[in-house]
Parts: structure tokens; C-alpha cells; sequence
């Protein structure tokens, strides 16, 4: 049975009379052979759009199966499917492996009530709408489905998240001036800054982030200072000090705040304590080399992860930046792998361009409507969107290895090869964290021979 089912979904060339479509037979040398080379009396036309396709049920391709599907979701009470929503039909239907959509539909109630609302018309087609349903990744990918195809406008993620996180928090603080002050911080502050972000480029995830552990932080300052019987006018230097040396480090993070709060005139006769910075943690030249062995090696970690992984150890690239990387990042000329981290064109060493190569004829979430064509050096799950940061940071720290620390131990070795101010021209640093990482190594760099004419680079491990 199980070879029947597979010779009906088999799709190629004939060995026999080159044929594009099913090839469903094998001949003599076991090589897949069409329905009229190797006569085997199967339909496998779809009936609907003349396909030679793997049919979803009898007379039907998995194409329009979904088609059907969808449509009969989105239409409205007469049957019929406003224009609006027909790109995300054409969308979803266009998928590389439409069976695995007909699943995700027939598998989750989440998406057959979103699509039969938004297609009935008790959802508005707005973002507002959507923010009002209960948050999940259903509704988000929908949302970013429509956003892509044109549908609802373009709206930042994060900013919209952080506005809407930032209306929990206020609704969570009791008090009325101290809950005043956060919302004037949140919008006048954080708020402003990340909308202005994404006036130049899409914010990022650490963006967001930050501005939500600042005022968090901000939140809990002045819950703190309420306890103590003291409101923030009547803030003075002792508060601040306090505030700092009794509690965890991530107290420091204050200063965002306090900083703010002097501009607007909230507090006077303070100075604001600059942060301790302690440095990332390293790892070891031997460790480098062995977590790099191990991703090179790996058979069952994603390549998407293995490859960032790399790109940590061999060229000390910082995640956020990673997870941004596009497809003409890479050059694949022959057996030649390059990469541009900067202005200049590196040489890839082997194995590593070998996995490169490979892994751009598959990158990963190219089967679904949300990457049909992906820029995206690593595609996420988000329709549009590449992989988040996070992914490749929990993914690796899974692996044993972290990070930011990979990330300093790969430097102090770089800088002990190169000067570092080839090294921040080739690989995107700023020259002063060059300089660092230099000085941390003890690296004699007025030594380094003066760089040659050529810009081009090559690593090897």
C-alpha cells in the first residue's frame, strides 16, 4: 500500500521521454518513468485546473483543494469572496506544499473562525480589530499575511507591541501620579524613540525589549520610592544611591529613567552613576574550536542554526545582525563561497562554504505562503519576517553555546591574527570595539605589517 501511495504523489522527470509531472513507474534501472512510459492506469489530472498533480481526493489537486477550501472560509453570506481578500487566497493557494495548508486549516479551529469572520465581515479588516482578539501566533500570522499581500498597512511590529504591552502596564499600577509618570516616560520617552526607529529601519527585537525592561524598571524605581515615603520631586542622591546597592545589578538600568526625568525637570541636584560595565564572559581558543567542529559536524541541528552558529566563530558576528543577514549577503561563484559583512567580499573557508552552499539551494520556511520568495538569508516562521534573534540565541545556547561570550572569545583570537582596524573595516565592527578586544588580548598591534593593497579576506579556523 505504502509504495502504491507513493508512486501516486512521485513528481519528476521521466528517465525515459523527459516528461515534466508524475512519475509514478520505475523502469528497468529503476529510474522514475510518466503514466504513459511506464502504462500504468492511473488519473492523476486534476479535474479542476488540467494539473498533472498529487491528488488531495479523487479528481482534485492539493492546490485546489485548498483553493476550495479558502474560499468557502472567506466568502461572505451570498457566497461570494470580497476583492480585498483575494491576494491572500492567491497567496495561501500558491503554497510550495498546499497539502501541508489544507492540514494547518483543517488542524486549527484559531484560523477556519478568523478567516470565516474577516470573510463574513463581523472582524473589521483592521489592525485595531486584530489587536482586540486574544494574542496568538494564529492571529499574528494571519496579521502578517495581510500586511504582506497589501491587505491592512504596514504597521511596526514592535512599536504596535510595545504600545500595547505599555497600556497593560499602566492599567497594572495603582497609583495616579506615579502611574502618570510612567506613561509619560513610555510615550514621551520610549515610545517616541522607537517610532522614530522605525521611520529608518524596522525596529528590533532588542529595541523593544530594552524599552520594556526600562520601564519596567522605571515602574518598580518609583514603587520603591512610594514605600520609602518619598515622592520623585523630593528624589535626592542618598534615594538614588540606596536604590542602587541594595538590590540586583539590573537596578542600574534606572539611569534611562533618571536621565529623562532631570530633562524634564522631575528631579534636580542628582547625579546619575554610570554604569559598571564588567564585560562579556569568553570562551577559550580550544572551546572556540571544538563548538565550531561540533555545528560542522552536527547531523540533526538545524543548518539555518548551524551556519549562524559559524558565523559567530569564524567572524565574530553579533546575533542581531545575523538574523538580518539577506541572500545577497552570499556569493556562490563554482566552488568560491563569499560573504559581504561590510563593504568588502570574505572568502569562506571550508567546510563552512560547503554548508552555505548547500543550505541556499533549502533554506528553511520557504514551503509556506510567508516566504514565497524570502530575501532573507534565514526566513522565520512570520510571514515577511526573518528568523528573531532569540530563535538562534535559545537554539545555540541549547547547544552549549553562548553567544555573546563565543562572540568576545572569537575576537580576542581574531585581533591576536589581524590588525583591528582591518578587522572592523572586513567584518562590520566599529574600529573602538576593535580596539577593545585588542587591548583585552593583549595584542601588540603597532607590530601588525601595514596592510597590503588588496580588500579581499580570508579566515581560517
Amino acid at each position: 500500500m505504502y509504495c502504491y501511495q507513493a508512486a501516486k504523489r512521485r513528481a519528476g522527470t521521466c528517465a525515459d521521454c523527459g516528461h515534466q509531472g508524475m512519475t509514478p513507474g520505475l523502469n528497468a534501472a529503476g529510474q522514475p518513468t510518466c503514466l504513459e512510459c511506464s502504462r500504468i492506469p492511473l488519473d492523476l489530472r486534476c479535474h479542476q485546473c488540467g494539473t498533472e498533480a498529487w491528488l488531495a481526493k479523487k479528481n482534485t489537486c492539493w492546490a485546489c483543494e485548498l483553493k476550495n477550501l479558502l474560499t468557502a472560509l472567506l466568502a461572505d453570506a451570498e457566497g461570494v469572496v470580497r476583492p480585498e481578500l483575494a491576494p491572500l487566497i492567491t497567496a495561501l493557494a500558491g503554497m510550495r506544499r498546499p497539502n501541508s495548508g489544507v492540514t494547518w486549516i483543517r488542524t486549527n479551529p484559531k484560523v477556519v473562525n478568523l478567516l470565516s469572520a474577516l470573510g463574513n465581515g463581523t472582524l473589521p479588516m483592521n489592525h485595531a480589530a486584530l489587536d482586540a482578539l486574544p494574542r496568538s501566533q494564529t492571529v499574528e500570522y494571519i496579521r502578517e499575511l495581510l500586511v504582506m499581500h497589501e491587505i491592512l498597512p504596514f504597521r511596526d511590529r514592535y512599536v504596535a507591541g510595545y504600545e500595547r504591552w505599555l497600556a497593560t502596564k499602566l492599567a497594572s499600577i495603582e497609583g495616579t501620579e506615579q502611574r502618570k509618570i510612567v506613561e509619560q516616560f513610555g510615550r514621551w520617552h520610549h515610545l517616541r524613540r522607537l517610532r522614530a526607529q522605525a521611520a529608518r529601519a524596522p525596529v528590533t527585537e532588542n529595541a523593544f525589549l530594552h524599552a520594556k525592561q526600562s520601564t519596567t524598571i522605571a515602574t518598580a524605581f518609583l514603587h520603591w520610592l512610594h514605600e520609602r515615603g518619598c515622592h520623585l520631586h523630593a528624589c535626592t542622591q542618598h534615594d538614588i544611591d540606596a536604590w542602587l546597592s541594595t538590590g540586583p545589578s539590573t537596578r542600574q538600568q534606572v539611569d534611562d529613567f533618571l536621565g529623562w526625568a532631570v530633562r524634564q525637570r522631575l528631579i534636580k541636584g542628582i547625579t546619575i552613576p554610570g554604569r559598571q560595565y564588567l564585560g562579556h564572559p569568553h570562551i577559550g581558543e580550544d572551546h572556540r574550536l571544538d563548538l565550531l567542529r561540533m555545528l560542522l559536524l552536527h547531523e540533526t541541528m538545524p543548518a539555518n542554526h548551524r551556519i549562524a552558529g559559524c558565523l559567530i566563530l569564524l567572524f565574530g558576528q553579533p546575533v542581531q545582525r545575523i538574523a538580518r543577514m539577506r541572500i545577497d549577503h552570499v556569493k556562490v561563484n563554482g566552488e568560491v563561497v563569499e560573504l559581504r559583512l561590510s563593504r568588502e567580499w570574505i572568502t569562506v573557508p571550508e567546510p563552512f562554504a560547503t554548508l552555505l552552499r548547500t543550505y541556499l539551494s533549502s533554506r528553511l520556511h520557504m514551503n509556506t505562503a510567508a516566504n514565497p520568495d524570502s530575501p532573507w538569508l534565514f526566513p522565520g516562521g512570520m510571514p515577511g519576517k526573518p528568523i528573531t534573534p532569540r530563535m538562534i540565541t535559545d537554539q545555540l545556547k541549547r547547544e552549549g553555546l553562548p553567544p555573546l561570550a563565543a562572540r568576545s572569545g572569537t575576537w580576542l583570537q581574531l585581533v591576536r591574527e589581524a590588525p583591528p582596524s582591518v578587522l572592523a573595516q572586513a567584518l562590520g565592527i566599529h574600529p573602538t570595539t576593535a580596539m577593545r578586544y585588542a587591548k583585552l588580548a593583549g595584542a601588540d598591534f603597532l607590530s601588525y605589517p601595514r596592510p597590503g593593497g588588496s580588500s579581499s579576506m580570508s579566515m581560517d579556523s
